[in-house]
């Protein structure tokens, strides 16, 4: 009787420690699944382009990001070669990362770009060996970082500008001091002799030509943000009326002017004189560009339209710090935001590149001096503000100005 209680004790003994095993086998498996789903689910919740593949680059693995990417759903990248799911260019070249991985080789993080898809990547590899150091897997994680090399080349075309305009000031502002006292003596000279003379006449030249200079320099001093000027309260509005109203009477008859403006604009603190002047140069250059496509000048790059037009829309904007941080020269605030866009020939990105820089020009050889949007940049950082160009080739251009908004009293 005493055995068979004890061979019960024993068999309950084991029951209960059987019982404690599975017990923890099951806590162990909700752990490991677990586990699983939370790094299934940071794997395809992260927003990296992650990929794994096996040693000879088949896809075994592919993230979310990656996908919708492309397009597609995971699955259907799953046994496809990363070549072929990047058109690789480099393709069993010593410049393939997976060649390189192959061969034993260490690859450091690195800029590149996947054409097909237009975007720029941080490139992170890495290869996963066994226990006896063969090659097993390799995970790719590319990090987006177009709209970062997208900034950092606003960036680097501020500061060139910044750089030319603080050049150009500099000189301008000696031969501003110069043609001061070259102006000055032939004024002078002027009053000591008979206007009817031949020296009155070369005086007068001479004196001309330096007046023409001094405009020239003061606009260099402009663009420089360099040259002394008064502020005061005023209505954009009132002035982009004025200067339709003298331009529609001056320009070709074949282009129409729009104007859309904001009855309730917020006040800007300005010089009347340097707005009116930033909106002519703004102008006119969106008539020169139609004018080429009117004269034939350009036919392969002005398409066929049924009317060329300027519009010119004039409103209150806020911009948030999710917006200015598409643009290196934007900042938060209330702006008075004028846009100007036109139809005609358009600018190319190299182009673009360069239209504030000062004597630089896309008119033929003597219709223009460079100097209207270096002009209008010096104006609007002058005011602590910013331009932002877009133009197409064919198209047209849109330049949009931000002006900051008065401070109320």
């Amino acid at each position: 009787m005493n055995d068979e209680n004890r061979e019960k004790e024993q068999l309950i003994e084991e029951l209960k420690t059987l019982r404690n095993r599975l017990a923890n086998l099951e806590r162990v498996e909700k752990s490991v699944l677990q586990a699983k789903n939370e790094w299934e689910n940071t794997f395809d919740t992260v927003k990296d382009l992650i990929f794994i593949t096996d040693r000879d680059g088949i896809a075994r693995r592919v993230n979310r990001s990656l996908a919708d990417k492309l397009g597609v759903q995971p699955q259907d990248l799953i046994g496809k070669p990363c070549r072929d799911i990047f058109r690789c260019r480099h393709k069993g070249t010593e410049n393939c990362s997976l060649v390189k991985i192959q061969q034993g080789l260490s690859i450091r993080e690195h800029e590149t770009e996947i054409p097909f898809l237009g975007i720029w990547v941080i490139a992170h590899i890495y290869a996963v060996y066994t226990p006896s150091m063969e090659l097993d897997y390799i995970i790719h994680a590319y990090r987006d970082i177009t709209e970062h090399r997208r900034l950092e080349k606003q960036l680097l075309q501020l500061q060139k500008v910044e750089a030319i305009a603080q050049l150009a000031g500099g000189v301008a502002h000696e031969f501003n001091n110069l043609l001061t006292g070259i102006i000055g003596n032939l004024g002078l000279a002027k009053l000591q002799l008979n206007t009817e003379s031949e020296e009155y006449l070369f005086i007068e030249r001479a004196y001309n030509s330096a007046e023409i200079a001094s405009g020239i320099v003061k606009r260099l001093l402009t663009f420089a943000s360099k040259l002394q000027d008064t502020y005061s309260v005023i209505s954009v509005n009132d002035i982009v009326l004025k200067v339709v109203s003298m331009l529609r009477e001056t320009i070709n008859p074949r282009i129409k002017i729009l104007v859309h403006i904001h009855k309730d604009l917020w006040a800007v603190m300005a010089n009347p004189v340097q707005i009116s002047n930033m909106l002519i140069s703004l102008l006119t250059n969106a008539h020169d560009a139609i004018i080429e496509c009117l004269e034939g000048l350009f036919k392969h790059e002005c398409k066929e339209k049924e009317s060329f037009g300027i519009t010119i829309n004039v409103e209150n904007t806020k911009i948030d710090d999710n917006y200015s941080k598409l643009y290196a020269d934007a900042r938060p605030g209330e702006f008075v935001l004028i846009t100007i866009s036109d139809n005609g020939r358009g600018m190319d990105a190299e182009t673009q590149k360069h239209i504030f820089e000062p004597f630089f020009t896309t008119r033929r050889m003597g219709t223009g001096k460079g100097l209207g949007l270096a002009t209008v940049y010096g104006i609007v950082k002058q005011y602590k503000g910013w331009i932002n160009v877009h133009s197409e080739v064919g198209s047209g251009t849109t330049v949009k100005v931000y002006l900051p908004r008065a401070k109320p009293y």
